[in-house]
C-alpha cells in the first residue's frame, strides 16, 4: 500500500459531486442497504444473504428429503462450476433453466420436473416473504426517507438515475413518505404495466425532477396480468409473497422475464456511455453481480469522463474484482472501512491533521475517528462509514442542511 488518504479530502470530494447541479448522476443499490434498515425488534428489516439462504435452505428441507437432497446438489455443481459457494439467486437461476430444459419425463439433479417446480416456487415465496416484512415491524423512519428527502431538495439539470438489485419496496416507500415523484418503467393508472418504450426513449419518461427508479431484479410488487389481445404482461400493484417476478440475473429460460432485466441494463449502459461526465455511486452493492460488472467495467474502460464511487461496507481483498479494477481505471474510487483505493493506489484512511471541531465537523458523520476528546486523545486515524447506507443517507440529509 502507499502512504495514505485523507478522508476530509475524499468526503469533500464526494460532497462537491452530489452537489453538482449539471452533471448527470445514479445510484447502484443492493442488498446492504437494505441490510442497514432495523426493524423495531433490533434485527435488519430485511434479512442479510446468510440469513436468507438459511431460510431457502430450510424450507426447501420441509418439502422432503429428495427435494432438499437435489438443492444441495445444485448448489454443489454452482460451487464447482462456479468456483465459489452458490448464492440463492445462483441456484434459482439453475433450476428454473434445468426446469425449461425437461419434459416431465426427465430427472435433472435427482428429480422429476414437477418437484423442481416445487423447489422454484418454494425458493419464490421464502424470498418474498423475506423482502416483504410485516408492517408492525417497520421503525418510525428508514434511512431511505432521508435518501428520498434529499432527493427532493437538490436540483439537477439531468434527473437522478437509481438503479436497484433488491427486490423490497423500501425505497418505494422511503420516497412516498417525502413526496419524491418517482418513475420506475410503469404507465398508466388502474394497473400500471412496464413500458419498455419508457427507457428506450427518455422523451416517454417525466420531467427531470423526477427520480428514475429501475428494479434490475424485480419487485415484490409486480406480478403477471393475462392480457387477451397480447398475452401476459407486466403489472405493479400491492405486494405480495409469491414471487412472481423476482428473478436472478440470467433469465434465458423465458424471453417475458428477460425483458424488463435487459431493457433495464441496457439502460444503465446508456446512463454510464454518455459523453458528459457521469458519476455512479454504489452502496450495499458487494460487486457480486457479473452482469452489472461487466456494464459499469465497460464503462470505466471506454469513458474517461465517467466515475464511480463504490462505497463498500466491509474491506474487500486484493483479490476481488472491484479492488483489481480499481487498480486499473483511475475513474474508478473505493471507499472502504479501513481503506481505499484513489487513482490506483490502495492506502489506509489517516487524516493529514486532526478534527477540530468534533461536535459539529462535517467528518463526525461520515468518518468515525479515533480520537476521544473527553481524555484529550488526538487521533488522525478511524473508519468510514459511509458504506453503511444509514449513515450514508444521513450524510445527504447533511448537505442539504436537515440532519442535526
Amino acid at each position: 500500500m502507499g502512504d495514505h488518504h485523507d478522508p476530509r479530502k475524499e468526503i469533500e470530494k464526494l460532497r462537491e459531486s452530489l452537489g453538482s447541479h449539471d452533471k448527470p448522476l445514479a445510484f447502484l443499490i443492493g442488498a446492504g442497504a437494505s441490510c442497514a434498515a432495523r426493524g423495531s425488534d433490533g434485527d435488519p428489516l430485511i434479512p442479510a444473504l446468510a440469513e436468507l439462504a438459511r431460510r431457502c435452505n430450510e424450507a426447501v428441507a420441509s418439502l422432503g428429503d429428495e427435494y432438499h437432497a437435489a438443492y444441495e446438489l445444485i448448489g454443489d455443481e454452482l460451487k464447482e462450476k462456479n468456483g465459489r459457494r452458490a448464492t440463492v439467486e445462483d441456484v434459482l437461476s439453475s433450476v428454473r433453466e434445468k426446469i425449461a430444459a425437461m419434459t416431465d419425463a426427465d430427472k435433472l439433479s435427482g428429480v422429476s420436473r414437477p418437484k423442481l417446480v416445487a423447489i422454484e416456487a418454494e425458493l419464490r415465496k421464502t424470498i418474498a416473504t423475506a423482502a416483504n416484512p410485516q408492517e408492525s415491524r417497520f421503525p418510525g423512519e428508514l434511512p431511505h426517507r432521508a435518501f428520498g428527502r434529499w432527493l427532493t431538495r437538490i436540483e439537477r439539470k439531468v434527473a437522478v438515475e437509481v438503479f436497484t438489485t433488491n427486490y423490497d419496496t423500501l425505497l418505494e416507500r422511503g420516497f412516498e413518505e417525502e413526496r419524491a415523484p418517482v418513475f420506475d418503467g410503469f404507465v398508466g393508472s388502474r394497473q400500471p404495466f412496464f413500458s419498455t418504450a419508457s427507457l428506450l426513449h427518455p422523451e416517454a419518461a417525466p420531467a427531470r425532477n423526477w427520480t428514475r427508479l429501475w428494479k434490475i431484479h424485480g419487485s415484490v410488487n409486480w406480478h403477471w396480468e393475462e392480457n387477451i389481445d397480447e398475452g401476459k404482461r407486466i403489472v405493479r400493484g400491492a405486494e405480495g409473497t409469491e414471487g412472481e417476478l423476482i428473478f436472478p440475473s440470467d433469465h434465458k429460460y423465458d424471453e417475458s422475464r428477460k425483458q424488463p432485466y435487459v431493457a433495464i441494463l441496457e439502460h444503465l449502459r446508456h446512463v454510464l456511455d454518455r459523453d458528459t461526465e457521469t458519476l455512479l455511486v454504489t452502496t450495499g452493492y458487494s460487486f457480486g453481480d457479473e452482469h452489472i460488472n461487466e456494464v459499469i467495467f465497460d464503462a470505466l474502460e471506454a469513458r474517461d469522463r465517467t466515475h464511480v464511487v463504490a462505497l463498500q461496507f466491509k474491506e474487500v481483498g486484493d483479490e476481488h474484482d472491484l479492488i483489481k479494477a480499481a487498480n486499473r481505471h483511475h475513474n474508478l474510487i473505493v471507499h472502504g472501512p479501513e481503506t481505499a483505493v484513489v487513482r490506483g493506489r490502495r492506502a489506509d484512511w489517516r487524516l493529514n491533521e486532526p478534527v477540530a471541531d468534533r461536535t459539529r465537523h462535517l467528518l463526525d458523520i461520515p468518518f468515525d475517528s479515533d480520537a476521544e476528546p473527553d481524555k484529550d486523545k488526538v487521533s488522525l486515524t478511524g473508519r468510514m462509514r459511509l458504506g453503511d447506507f444509514a449513515v450514508l443517507a444521513r450524510f445527504l440529509d447533511s448537505i442539504t442542511g436537515h440532519d442535526a
